[in-house]
């Protein structure tokens, strides 16, 4: 389970240079939304670098978007500062 809240996740990955976006998961051919076999839709988040404007790869791959959960985040993001030195 998480850490921290979203609202503090999106705040330490903005810090770090990222954008964190939370939505349904698509197909990209048609943009379709990506259900289970009970109609339900699936929920993920992707992570967009701003000094690039280009997603992270693997929240994403060549067929499916929002593919991450929010520990992915997380530990994406805590990577991220370990990387630059910064204390999570």
């Amino acid at each position: 389970m998480a850490r921290y809240s979203l609202r503090t996740i999106r705040n330490k990955a903005y810090e770090a240079g990222y954008k964190v976006c939370k939505g349904f998961q698509h197909y990209f051919y048609n943009v379709a939304v990506v259900r289970d076999c009970n109609g339900e839709s699936y929920t993920g988040y992707i992570v967009e670098d701003l000094s690039t404007g280009f997603l992270v790869w693997d929240c994403y791959d060549s067929n499916y978007d929002h593919l991450w959960t929010s520990e992915d985040v997380e530990e994406f993001i805590k990577g991220e500062y370990e990387k630059a030195g910064i204390s999570y």
